[in-house]
């Protein structure tokens, strides 16, 4: 049928009722008419931009019966509601609508009553020529929807490849990141429990990748969501980020407008903090820390989260935004502390005094609450050693702008991260072994800074008390074609925001490596992760997980003949080290605690050993040590670029289509 032919046979109509009878609160949107044929609806049919919704949501295939075939094209779901029924329908998902039904084009949000007009076919008249040039457009994209389906099956079949040979081996990577799974919402852990058996318990190194969407069920196994982390009764929430939507916050998460008291720090500025003040609920309080010295962010993403029985201390990599906590590669860690007895006065543990030394220098306005659990209490930094960290499993890398001189210079930045290396011990196969740098937004560096930022990261002595010596590093970033072919196709490469001029150093090139993350399943989802790590096969010297790029402004750079560290940025990050630990009872603010360890009696020495998810070694060989696998989600060692592989910059004109059918930059 010529578009010229195509006739209306439904109207998608916005419907003003929630799921609940409650009105709906979405911004309201026109009508949209179905014609015979392909349809498609997405971000330009609403009023107001939410990216929630895709360029592309909806493809809707009308018959001339009045039925609609939809299909799901953006990584988002809908919802469908017919004859009483709700059902969920996810990416690349069909569906078929009839009269009456309505659509959810984000759950909870964005309805549309689906009305037949078959009955009025005959007197209907030929679409309007603007109508027409659209159809003709809808037709066009057809052809990109059904190149980009043939590419997620070939993405499927490859992860269904790699599930049967990871199947093959003793240790899956399914159980292996069952094993890692101590925080998450029942459901899903009932599912996991069900296919995998048994969840294990482990040691409280909880690192975990965060869930996204449109990928195969199994690369999600023991993933996190916002929702996971932020539960039960919180009493007092301090959420830090750089960046804050707070309408996708609240929606993310609505338990959060529970909690009486919230603050926020932040680091938005211009219109963007003009409409954080007036979406957030009345009693959160905002909080932007000084910038001493221009250029500088307030980067860190971390959360404290007070409970009656504790704190969870979160740190993460994700802005709270939609694309960072559904479409990228990322990394969150926590673990929960319960509240100092009363007579616990002691400061002498190096994750309290980092967390509070930081804490500090954020400078917010103290302000007094009335907790059930302790009264009426300020709540400044020195709140937060109110609380028994002795079993912290890691140590607190932080960095806060200024010029730090003398015993300062070794608390911010790589100085500290050297500093706490310098006082481990490694074993011997880590004697001058390779470095990895990942990180999504590159600074204008040179090789004197590389040098001695190397040095930092090499710092420590093996167990033979030889200096480990220094390590070759390779930096893990995404190609053009990584981008191009990645689930939300240029447009992820908006979060790799690294210019030409800084990517492009001839020096640099010696270093790019690929991303490759086919053991977990996130090839396509690009990295806003930041690790750093130092590495012999698949065995981990030390892992860092950060929200430090590589930067001068955000790690710090010597001056004045190495005696001062200057940093413009505030940035945190958690450093995963072999320790040994005290078997105790693992403690939660929102689970009953559990034994850490099963197979060791509680207050029984033991040594962790730091390992990937590939790691295929005798974890019997020495039952006091406990083998933790820590979910490194690219490759290692990793692969050199090849001939053809470019390394992605954001400025750069690319004119191949991507798998949505856009080049780069969409305008202009």
């Amino acid at each position: 049928m010529s578009s010229s032919s195509r006739v209306r046979v439904g109207t998608l109509v916005p419907f003003a009722e929630g799921k609940s009878g409650s009105p709906n609160a979405s911004p309201p949107m026109p009508s949209i008419p179905i014609l015979e044929g392909s349809n498609v609806v997405g971000r330009s049919n609403l009023v107001a931009v939410d990216k929630r919704v895709s360029r592309k949501h909806l493809s809707l295939r009308a018959l001339p019966d009045g039925s609609v075939e939809v299909v799901v094209e953006g990584p988002n779901p809908i919802v469908v509601r017919s004859e009483g029924q709700r059902r969920k329908v996810c990416a690349q998902q069909k569906a078929k609508v009839m009269h009456d039904d309505v659509l959810e084009l984000i759950p909870g949000e964005y309805f549309m009553k689906y009305v037949n007009t078959s009955d009025e076919r005959k007197s209907s008249t030929s679409v309007e020529s603007h109508d027409l040039k659209k159809g003709k457009r809808h037709s066009e994209e057809d052809s990109v929807a059904a190149k980009r389906n043939r590419q997620v099956m070939e993405d499927e079949a490859l992860a269904r490849t790699l599930q049967e040979s990871f199947a093959e081996e003793s240790t899956s990577v399914t159980e292996v990141l069952s094993s890692l799974d101590s925080v998450g919402s029942s459901e899903r852990n009932k599912e996991r429990t069900d296919s995998v058996g048994p969840l294990k318990d482990v040691l409280p190194l909880t690192f975990r990748l965060m869930r996204v969407q449109g990928l195969p069920s199994w690369t999600n196994t023991s993933t996190v969501t916002i929702q996971d982390v932020i539960q039960g009764e919180v009493l007092l929430a301090v959420l830090s980020n750089y960046m804050v939507d707070m309408d996708w916050l609240l929606t993310a998460c609505p338990s959060l407008r529970k909690v009486p008291h919230v603050l926020v720090l932040h680091g938005e500025d211009g219109a963007s903090l003009e409409h954080l003040k007036k979406t957030k609920p009345a009693n959160w309080i905002l909080h932007k820390p000084p910038l001493p010295i221009s250029f500088g962010t307030h980067h860190s993403k971390a959360m404290l989260l007070v409970y009656p029985q504790g704190i969870r201390v979160v740190v993460h990599t994700a802005n709270l935004i939609h694309v960072d906590w559904n479409n990228k590669s990322q990394g969150l860690w926590t673990q929960d502390f319960p509240w100092k007895e009363a007579n616990d006065m002691s400061t002498n543990i190096g994750f309290e005094n980092d967390l509070v030394d930081y804490l500090r220098a954020l400078k917010w306005p103290e302000f007094r609450v009335n907790l059930p659990v302790a009264g009426d209490v300020n709540i400044n930094a020195a709140f937060f050693r109110k609380f028994d960290y002795s079993s912290s499993t890691v140590r607190l890398i932080g960095s806060v702008p200024g010029y730090h001189v003398g015993p300062n210079m070794k608390k911010w930045g790589h100085m500290k991260l050297r500093s706490v290396l310098e006082e481990c011990v490694f074993e011997k196969q880590f004697c001058k072994s390779p470095l990895i740098y990942q990180f999504s937004s590159l600074g204008s560096l040179d090789e004197k800074w590389m040098s001695e930022f190397a040095c930092s990261l090499s710092a420590g002595k093996a167990d033979d008390g030889s200096q480990l010596g220094i390590g070759k590093p390779l930096i893990v970033w995404p190609t053009v074609e990584d981008v191009r072919c990645s689930i939300e196709g240029y447009a992820a490469g908006s979060c790799i925001p690294s210019p030409q001029k800084n990517v492009e150093k001839d020096f640099l090139r010696k270093y790019w490596s690929r991303w490759k993350a086919d053991h977990v399943g996130r090839c396509r989802a690009m990295p806003h992760i930041k690790t750093f790590t130092r590495y012999n096969g698949q065995n981990i010297a030390w892992f860092l997980l950060t929200s430090s790029n590589l930067s001068k402004a955000a790690w710090g750079a010597l001056q004045k003949n190495n005696s001062q560290l200057m940093i413009r940025s505030y940035e945190l990050g958690v450093l995963f080290l072999p320790k040994t630990l005290q078997s105790v009872p693992q403690f939660s603010c929102t689970e009953k605690s559990r034994s850490n360890l099963d197979k060791l009696a509680l207050g029984k020495n033991i040594k962790t050993k730091l390992v990937t998810l590939c790691w295929k070694g005798d974890e019997e060989k020495d039952p006091s040590a406990e083998v933790v696998r820590l979910p490194v989600p690219y490759q290692l060692p990793p692969q050199l670029y090849g001939p053809e592989d470019v390394p992605w910059s954001w400025d750069r004109r690319y004119t191949k289509k991507d798998v949505y059918g856009s080049v780069w930059p969409r305008h202009g």
